[in-house]
């Protein structure tokens, strides 16, 4: 098997804080940010894994994983409020862990519909320098 990884950066604001919660719980459990929120340059990493192709001599043509991440990613989420942009994340704060979840089903699942050779396999979302996220089958 190969592994084969992209990078795509986005920017999108969001908010943590949950209106069923007092400003209190909100403050000791997501701290400073307050129910403002704020932005984040993301950088994504998608990786799939799978054969070589004997024809093409590719695991996936490039070309396709960035038209998906395209579609299933940058598309629904660059400069965004994933609050009020993004149905998923309305009564669901968009944490890294939850976002990172998000791209992976959207993404594994669009893989699955054009019945590509390969599965996905490996996604890092990070933040900050000095904040990442992971998912990996």
């Amino acid at each position: 098997m190969i592994r084969l990884s992209r990078t795509i950066h986005f920017n999108a604001g969001r908010s943590l804080w949950r209106r069923d919660w007092s400003p209190e719980k909100n403050l000791a459990v997501y701290g400073d940010e307050g129910p403002h929120g704020y932005g984040h340059n993301y950088e994504l990493e998608v990786s799939v894994e799978g054969k070589v192709d004997p024809e093409t001599a590719m695991v996936v043509n490039l070309t396709d994983l960035d038209r998906i991440l395209k579609d299933e990613v940058d598309g629904p989420l660059d400069h965004r409020n994933l609050n009020r942009d993004v149905a998923e994340f309305a009564r669901t704060p968009p944490t890294a862990e939850n976002l990172a979840a998000w791209i992976w089903k959207r993404v594994g699942e669009r893989i699955t519909r054009e019945k590509w050779p390969c599965r996905i396999v490996h996604l890092r979302l990070r933040l900050t320098p000095h904040f990442a996220v992971e998912i990996e089958e």
